[in-house]
């Protein structure tokens, strides 16, 4: 798609990351490290395309209900105690794709949604060290609740 938008000069590319590729998830390692990497790819296309007439968003929303929430593999746990330790909501997946559309109007370089979810990567850029705190402490109750035949 980039290659034919550099020709016609004009285009759109709106990649899907998550939260999960501008913050620290510590608990899902392999699933942020994947995300970053399309924050990356987003960002840098991004500042390549802009002379050229292409704009590159990537959105990162927080957690959508979607099927992959059911059909996550979690080791030692489900995804639905992880999300319930998490302070983030669960949106609603038509709410999550007019942040996106909104978003892209506004030819915004990250897309965050919703509202606890910018305020968590706010947070996260404006003081690292304590976010590093906070989720350190979400980790530390995870490994520390009781699971059942231990």
């Amino acid at each position: 798609a980039y290659s034919v938008m550099v020709k016609q000069g004009f285009g759109h590319i709106v990649n899907t990351a998550s939260l999960c590729g501008i913050m620290p998830v510590p608990l899902e390692v392999p699933y942020a490290t994947a995300k970053h990497a399309v924050v990356g790819l987003s960002t840098s296309l991004r500042a390549e395309g802009a002379a050229l007439g292409v704009n590159v968003s990537v959105f990162c929303p927080g957690v959508i209900q979607t099927p992959l929430i059911e059909k996550s593999m979690v080791v030692n746990s489900s995804m639905e105690e992880i999300l319930s330790m998490s302070p983030l909501k669960i949106m609603d997946l038509n709410d999550a794709v007019q942040a996106m559309l909104r978003g892209v109007a506004r030819n915004q370089a990250i897309i965050v949604c919703p509202l606890e979810s910018r305020m968590s990567w706010w947070m996260n850029r404006l003081a690292p060290a304590l976010m590093n705190r906070l989720v350190g402490r979400t980790v530390r109750r995870f490994r520390e609740r009781p699971r059942p035949g231990k």
